[in-house]
């Protein structure tokens, strides 16, 4: 009995061992940051903070005679500022995103997720003067994946822009905050 399994096992591993390898894709990212503005008092204050990611795999299987491409791109720009006297104005922005890509070229095989938030609040506390806030992210998720039968593709964007100010005269108090979450998955 024990020779029989012996040689089952052997003939597996050779079988095994003569097939063509598969190639697997993977890939994640993220990506956050902050800014802000603030003057207290009298005066001007303004920040620009801006991030970039791009990630790329390229693979191919010369024996199977495929190749695959994955690819995902994105951008953050954030701009403060704000101006003014005898008061406190600000600006506070947190913005971040992260993603991943999975895929099996020469299959029809494909995943991938990118999801993007941000907070912004912007304020104005007595004096005279204004405090204005705009952010913006974008976003691309690219996975191409060809064989000799044929190919596939998946390709998913995403932005989403905030938008926030106040300003007004002498004393009072305004203040406005805002987020916005978005997401995009396939497979």
């Amino acid at each position: 009995m024990f020779k029989g399994l012996a040689a089952t096992a052997v003939l597996l591993l050779l079988l095994s061992s003569a097939s063509p390898a598969q190639i697997v894709q993977m890939q994640g990212f993220g990506m956050g940051q902050n800014n802000g503005a603030m003057v207290i008092g009298d005066g001007a204050a303004a920040n620009i903070n801006a991030s970039n990611v791009a990630v790329d795999q390229l693979a191919q299987d010369v024996g199977c005679h495929s190749a695959g491409y994955q690819s995902t791109v994105g951008s953050i720009v954030q701009a403060a500022g704000a101006v003014g006297m005898c008061g406190l104005f600000a600006v506070d922005q947190t913005a971040g995103a992260a993603g991943g890509q999975f895929q099996l070229p020469g299959t029809d095989i494909q995943d991938q997720t990118f999801v993007a938030g941000m907070d912004q609040s912007v304020t104005k506390l007595g004096g005279q003067g204004s405090a204005l806030g705009t952010q913006t992210l974008v976003g691309v998720q690219t996975q191409l994946s060809f064989n000799p039968w044929g190919g596939s593709a998946n390709v998913q964007g995403i932005g989403v822009s905030q938008y926030d100010a106040v300003g007004g005269g002498p004393g009072g108090g305004t203040a406005v905050a805002g987020s916005a979450n978005i997401g995009a998955g396939q497979y």
